[in-house]
This record gives structure tokens, C-alpha cells and sequence, in this order.
């Protein structure tokens, strides 16, 4: 009953995990991730992939214990070390794939080196040592197959793969150190240390060997089957010591760059370093060196369980948590980054229970617990009916199902409206250009066209220049500004006549519409459509029929003529800008969509014409300014 459970709790977190990966490949990270610019790394990292790496050690430990240094008691908890280890790699990859902002670039350290990285060498290592895990764990599979030939080729093998899996092991396991080396003044220095490569290795090494522990505890509960705890006792013995190296190495280190006073201070950073530190090395260390609290079974599970989360943790903080007083970002991941972790451990216990309940993983197989409706016939009939009944959902594979269906639809029903249909821009209603004075200068000596510049109204009464009027366009009004001379394109593009090229929609009676009255969005496409003004000019309610005209479908914009069949003079002949079938349902595009639509295709012709201006005009910095940055300046041609 203990299996059904755990596989029924196993199955619901997969289930709830199915439609947020799903939206998450759809929508991408900003609609089911609290990531932002400032925070790109989140609880996917933290735990997934620097957790994840270390939880899996145990396989590299374990196999050099038995094949290297010829320890041969621990053959017994070989096999689930290594399927362990398999797992959990498998697991940080799968994980990359959600994290990655294009997961379908994954591939390309494959093809694109680049060796100053240690993220290159990195994911190398974590190819590379899945691969030959899964070489390693593949005479398991091979003896339920009739290859005799090749299992025995892969056991011959098993020395070589495990020198090489120990060679690459230990150069992730420190190099996952060095990618936060390069940021001593980001993490906190509780967390920093010019050590970060050399501690990661060591804590990979006594996790790995308390996760055996862990994992050997749980499936003995499950299954009620006798645990190796002569073993156990050992590799807590043998944790024990490698604790209290990593344990003298980081304090060391802390009190030797006078910050280990920082964990006392009465700041959130200190009290959580302290807890890390009683909960990951301290509490199990006495544990584990003491021959009689090591000896209590209850004790001994209680320190491998401290020590796997304690280190977690640990790496939870210097891939985060550390970080977040430097930066001044509050991150908490979303419960959808919950649910997709939580989903990918699931899925990977439910398939190390298959190949535990299916292949010799272990000596001793684990014991199948026999329910009262499996010591029923799995056919049998109703005594009155005599219709056929199968077996009772106790344990089964309906039952399991029931469970993900019911877990989909609950993580569906909990999906936020922007995971579901994407995330949508909050309104900003947009304003009219303003007229600012600015001064126009020629360009640097090597470079085209003149130099405009915005400046103090006290700069302009002193400067010997002449300012010229300008428009400053600031739609949003956040300090972001675009200085536009339109007197400049006016004169170039041929008078009152050009007006025509942008100002390609005038509203009804109106001349040159200004472009905020129809894109009064910053972001968003607007309805320039007014129902109410429409009817009052036209009579009320008896004027439905002039543009509801057939009364057997139902009065939508969509069941009305254009604008064009009434207002013919709307659009200006001859402008840039072309007409779209959005357009024709009186959809006007966001305010910055239709200024981009507009210049850029302009200033691309521009650039065509003009060999001289090739790659400068189309430039974003070229017309876009922010306020008080004087090093960035707008262009425009020298008028011929």
C-alpha cells in the first residue's frame, strides 16, 4: 500500500506539472517565471541544475569506492547508486530545456566552442557523464535481454567507463563553482569564496554519499524490505569526515577575508548562513562521527535527510538567494516553477520505482505487497447479471490515471489568464508630440548628416547656434524621447504635399491627424471606432440600419461596411503607409508599432539611396534619446 501511495502522489505532481510545460513552450519563461532582467537565474537553476548535478554525486562516489579503491562491501548499493546518478542527470537535462529562454539551442555547444567558458565545459561534462551513466547502468537492462554478447562486452567496460565518468564528474561538479567566481560583488561574502570551485566538489561528494543513504532508506520503507544499514553506517562514517573538511575549508576561508563576523550580525543573509550551516554540516557531523548516534537507525536517516537539504539549500543561495540585497530584486518563483520541478523529481522517482520493481537494481528484490482485490480472480462474475467484472482500482493503472487527469485539470483551473493566452502589455494611453527648441551642429569629422541635441533652455540663451523647433515625441512620457525634425522632412519631401506620406488616416472633417488620436496605446492595437458619436450624429437608434443593414445577422463590427464606403476622404492617396485588413475592421495598431512601421522603412530607403548612411540611420540610437544622457545623440542628412 506504501508503493500505491507514493506512486499515486507521484503521479498527481506530474500531472500538475503537464499543462504549465505546456504553456511554458508556448508563452515562453515571462508567463509561467517570476524571471526578470535582474533575476535570469531563478528556482530552476538553484534547484534543478546546481541541485540536481550534486544529488546525483553518489553514482561517481560510489563506483570509485568499488571499482578503484576495491571496496567491495559496497557492491550491494552499487547499482541504485549509479541508476540514482542517472536519473538525476537526465533530470538536470531535461530541466535545461525548460530553463533555456530558446530551448531548441541546446544543442549548440556542440557545435559552437568556446573554451574560456565554464559554462562550455560544463555542459561538455553533463553530456558526456550521461552518456556514459547510462552505459554503466545498461548491463542491468541487457540482462532481461537476450545479449549475452554484449552484456558481457559492457562489464569488461565498466572499468574504463568508470575513470572516465570519475574524470568528468569531477570537473563539473568544481567547474559549477567557477560560474559564480565571476561575480564577487553580486553574492553575498557569506556565500563567495575564491574556494566556491573546490567547496562545490567536496559538498558534491558527502551529498552524494548521504543521498545513497537517503534513497536506500526510502525504497526500504516502501517496499518493507531490510536496508543494508551496516552499509549505511559506513558511508555515514565516511560523510562524516568529508563534512568536517568542507566544514574547516569554509570557515577557514571566511575568517580569513574578515567576513565570518557577517554571519553574526543581525541581518537576514547571517541567520540564514547560520541555519545552512547547523542544518547542512553541524547537526550531521555529530551524527555521523558518533558511534552511538550513529548507530540509532531514526538518527541516522534524520542526518541524511538534514544533509540533503541542507546543501540544496546551500546551492539555492549562491545560485540566488545571496544575491538579492546587491541587486535589490525581490525574486519568488511563481508556483509554476514549483510544479515543473516538483513534475521532473516525480517523473524521475516513478521511473527509478519501474526499473527498481522490474530489473535487478537491487541483490535482494524488493517484495510485491499483495492487496485483498489482487487475491481475487482478475475475472469473475455477478452471480445475478452474470455480466464479467474486472479487477478493483486499488493500486492500478485506471486509478493512476484518474489522478493525472484530475491533476491537469486542477493546474489548468490554477493557470494565471497570462499564462493561458499570453501575457498582455498594461494600457498606457499615449499623448501629442511637444515642440522643444534644439540645437543642430555638424556631425563629428568622418560622419554623415548633422547632429541634433536637446539641451537646457539656459545652454540654448548662451549657445552662439541658432535652435531650431523640434517635435519630441514621448508618447508615454517616460523620459525616453525621440527629437523629430518635421520642418526638416516637410521641406525635403515637398512641402504641404508630404504630409500625406505619414498622416496617412484623417479623421472625418480633420487635416493631418495627429497618430496618438487612433494609436492611443503605447502598446496595445485601439478600436478607432466610436459607437456612441456615430449614433448621436445619425439619429439614435433609427439609424441602426444605415450600417446594420441586413437584420438576419447579428449587429457586430464585423456584419458592418468599412469605414471607406461612408468617409472616402479618410485616407490620404499616395502614403507610405500600406493599407492592411486590420485595418479595414478599424483596428489601429499600438503607438509604438505604428512609429516603427513607419521610420524604419524610411530610413532603410534612406540608407539604400545614400551609400554614405549605410548602417548609421537605421540605427535605434540614432533617433531614440533618454533624458540627461548627453552621450547619445540623433542624426539627420545634410539637406542637399
Amino acid at each position: 500500500m506504501r508503493v500505491h501511495i507514493c506512486k499515486g502522489i507521484l503521479w498527481f505532481f506530474v500531472g500538475l506539472a503537464v499543462p504549465v510545460a505546456i504553456v511554458r513552450f508556448i508563452h515562453g519563461l515571462g508567463a509561467t517565471t517570476n524571471l526578470s532582467d535582474t533575476t535570469p537565474w531563478g528556482f530552476w537553476i538553484g534547484f534543478d541544475v546546481l541541485g540536481g548535478v550534486a544529488l546525483a554525486a553518489g553514482g561517481f562516489v560510489i563506483a570509485a569506492s568499488v571499482h578503484i579503491f576495491h571496496l567491495k562491501k559496497f557492491k550491494p548499493i552499487l547499482r541504485p547508486a549509479i541508476l540514482t546518478a542517472f536519473l538525476g542527470y537526465g533530470l538536470v537535462a531535461t530541466a535545461l530545456i525548460f530553463d533555456l529562454g530558446l530551448p531548441w539551442n541546446i544543442w549548440r555547444p556542440t557545435i559552437h566552442w568556446q573554451h574560456h567558458s565554464a559554462l562550455f565545459e560544463v555542459a561538455w561534462c553533463v553530456m558526456l557523464y550521461l552518456t556514459v551513466l547510462g552505459l554503466e547502468f545498461l548491463p542491468v537492462v541487457l540482462e532481461k535481454l537476450p545479449f549475452k554478447r554484449t552484456l558481457m562486452f559492457f562489464r569488461r567496460s565498466t572499468l574504463i567507463l568508470v575513470i572516465v565518468g570519475i574524470m568528468l564528474s569531477t570537473l563539473h561538479q568544481s567547474s559549477l563553482g567557477t560560474l559564480f567566481l565571476i561575480m564577487p560583488f553580486r553574492l553575498n561574502p557569506l556565500w563567495y569564496s575564491p574556494f566556491l570551485p573546490l567547496m562545490f566538489f567536496i559538498s558534491a561528494i558527502f551529498l552524494g554519499l548521504t543521498m545513497v543513504m537517503t534513497e536506500s532508506i526510502s525504497t526500504s520503507w516502501l517496499y518493507n524490505k531490510q536496508a543494508e544499514w551496516h552499509l549505511l553506517e559506513k558511508l555515514a562514517k565516511a560523510a562524516g569526515y568529508v563534512i568536517g573538511l568542507y566544514t574547516v575549508i569554509r570557515l577557514g576561508d571566511l575568517l580569513f577575508r574578515g567576513v565570518l563576523t557577517s554571519a553574526v550580525v543581525t541581518t537576514w543573509e547571517g541567520r540564514l548562513f547560520l541555519f545552512e550551516m547547523v542544518v547542512s554540516v553541524i547537526v550531521p557531523m555529530l551524527i555521523f562521527l558518533n558511534p552511538t548516534l550513529r548507530s540509532k537507525r531514526g538518527l541516522l536517516a534524520t542526518g541524511a535527510f538534514l544533509t540533503v537539504f541542507g546543501v540544496v539549500l546551500h546551492r539555492l543561495n549562491v545560485g540566488g538567494i545571496a544575491t538579492i540585497t546587491s541587486t535589490g530584486a525581490t525574486y519568488i518563483p511563481s508556483w509554476m516553477e514549483f510544479s515543473i520541478s516538483i513534475g521532473l523529481v516525480s517523473a524521475a522517482g516513478l521511473v527509478f520505482l519501474f526499473f527498481v520493481e522490474n530489473l535487478s537494481v537491487y541483490e535482494e528484490p524488493p517484495r510485491k505487497e499483495v492487496n485483498e482485490s489482487e487475491k481475487l480472480s482478475t475475472l469473475f462474475y455477478d452471480s445475478l447479471s452474470q455480466v464479467r467484472l474486472g479487477r478493483p482500482w486499488s493500486g492500478s493503472l485506471q486509478l493512476n490515471s484518474l489522478i493525472v487527469v484530475l491533476a491537469i485539470a486542477l493546474s489548468f483551473s490554477l493557470l494565471p489568464v497570462d499564462a493561458l493566452w499570453g501575457s498582455r502589455p498594461v494600457p498606457v494611453p499615449t499623448q501629442n508630440a511637444r515642440i522643444v527648441q534644439a540645437l543642430v551642429q555638424p556631425a563629428d569629422e568622418g560622419l554623415p548628416g548633422n547632429r541634433i541635441s536637446l539641451v537646457s533652455p539656459g545652454a540654448l540663451q548662451q549657445s552662439a547656434i541658432a535652435p531650431v523647433e523640434m517635435l519630441l515625441i514621448d508618447g508615454n512620457r517616460n523620459s525616453t524621447f525621440v527629437l523629430f525634425p518635421h520642418q526638416d522632412h516637410i521641406d525635403r519631401h515637398g512641402q504641404k504635399d508630404a504630409c500625406k506620406l505619414c498622416h496617412h488616416m484623417n479623421k472625418p472633417l480633420n487635416w493631418a491627424t495627429p497618430c496618438y488620436q487612433c494609436h492611443s496605446d503605447m502598446y496595445d492595437p485601439t478600436d478607432t471606432f466610436d459607437h456612441d458619436l456615430h449614433s448621436a450624429k445619425m439619429g439614435g437608434n433609427t439609424s441602426c440600419q444605415k450600417c446594420h443593414r441586413d437584420r438576419n445577422l447579428p449587429h457586430t463590427k464585423a456584419n458592418t461596411p468599412a469605414c471607406f464606403d461612408c468617409h472616402q476622404q479618410m485616407e490620404a492617396k499616395g502614403s507610405l503607409v500600406t493599407r492592411r485588413p486590420e485595418r479595414e475592421n478599424r483596428m489601429a495598431p499600438g503607438y509604438m508599432a505604428a512609429m516603427h512601421e513607419l521610420c524604419i522603412p524610411c530610413h532603410s530607403w534612406e540608407e539604400k539611396a545614400r551609400t554614405e548612411w549605410q548602417g548609421r540611420l537605421s540605427l535605434c540610437s540614432r533617433c531614440h534619446q533618454v533624458e540627461g544622457d548627453v552621450s547619445i545623440q540623433a542624426w539627420i542628412p545634410k539637406l542637399d
